[in-house]
């Protein structure tokens, strides 16, 4: 897990937003039927309004529960940093501070799952950070066939 600091200024994400139950292994059923329920045009449409870092289609969570335990409900945009305006997108406006941006890569989606596990169980713990409210906004770029995630 390779990793930077990085002080950013407030910005906002749009797209579609739901609730869902955090899964800590395995894929997230309802994530999954909530994206494919959005379809290929919408989603294009959100990666199109990208005009920001981190660029793209971003999966962000909030209202996440203090301890994260399995099943608790959070908060989910699938969307895209923008300037532009949200239409009948839903918005999420985010505050300046300063990020720990992470790096991994992996066989999909256990990756994407040890790397939260491990930013929490590890990294946070030896380092002279703590977790702040606020979004988690994870980019991830599927192999073609969907098994490995950077």
């Amino acid at each position: 897990m390779e990793y930077r600091i990085a002080k950013r200024d407030a910005f906002r994400i749009i797209g579609r937003r739901t609730r869902a139950p955090l899964v800590h292994e395995g894929m997230n059923e309802a994530l999954v039927s909530f994206i494919r329920g959005l379809g290929r045009e919408e989603i294009a449409r959100i990666g199109a309004l990208s005009d920001g870092e981190p660029s793209g289609v971003l999966g962000v969570t909030t209202q996440l529960a203090p301890g994260r335990e399995e099943g608790t409900e959070f908060e989910y945009l699938h969307g895209a940093v923008s300037s532009r305006p949200a239409g009948d997108l839903d918005t999420l406006e985010v505050p300046a501070g300063t990020w720990a941006v992470f790096t991994s890569s992996g066989a999909f989606p256990l990756a994407v799952q040890y790397l939260w596990r491990d930013i929490y169980t590890q990294w946070f713990p030896s380092n002279p950070y703590a977790s702040r409210p606020g979004p988690e906004i994870l980019r991830t770029v599927l192999s073609e066939d969907g098994s490995h995630a950077d």
